[in-house]
C-alpha cells in the first residue's frame, strides 16, 4: 500500500514569510522507512536504514551529533551535518543502489542519536 508524505517548510525573517515559502510538497510513494537509531562513532560510513527503496526521492534526518552524509555514491568528503541539524531532501532521486543511495559516518567522539525517514519507489 503506497504512502503519501506532505511536508510543509515555514521560514520567515523578523517574523515575515520570505518569499516562496511556506513551501508544501506532497508525494505518494511506494517505500518508506522510518528509523531511529544509535550510530556508534568511528566506523567509517555505513548505510542508512533504506535498503528497501530502490530510489530515495525523499530524505529526512537529524542528528543529536555532527555527522556526514554520502547520497548517490558519492565518494568524497559530503555532506556535514551539525549536532542538531536538519537535512531534508525532496523530489530527489537517489539511486545509486540501495546500499550507497544514503550512507553515514560518525566521527563527532560520541554515540549519535540518528533519525528520519526515507521514502521512494
Amino acid at each position: 500500500m503506497a504512502d503519501v508524505l506532505d511536508v510543509t517548510v515555514i521560514i520567515k525573517r523578523n517574523g515575515r514569510d520570505v518569499t516562496g515559502f511556506p513551501f508544501q510538497w506532497r508525494k505518494v510513494v511506494d517505500e518508506l522507512q522510518a528509523f531511529s537509531y544509535e550510530k556508534a562513532t568511528g566506523g567509517g560510513y555505513e548505510t542508512l536504514p533504506t535498503t528497501q527503496i530502490a530510489a530515495v526521492q525523499a530524505l529526512v534526518l537529524t542528528a543529536d551529533q555532527s555527522i556526514s552524509l554520502r547520497l548517490d555514491g558519492q565518494s568524497d568528503a559530503g555532506i556535514t551535518l551539525n549536532a542538531g541539524g536538519l537535512l531534508l531532501v525532496l523530489d530527489s532521486n537517489l539511486d545509486a543502489s540501495s546500499t550507497t543511495n544514503a550512507t553515514l559516518d560518525n566521527s563527532s567522539g560520541a554515540t549519535a542519536v540518528v533519525a528520519g525517514l526515507g521514502a521512494g519507489t
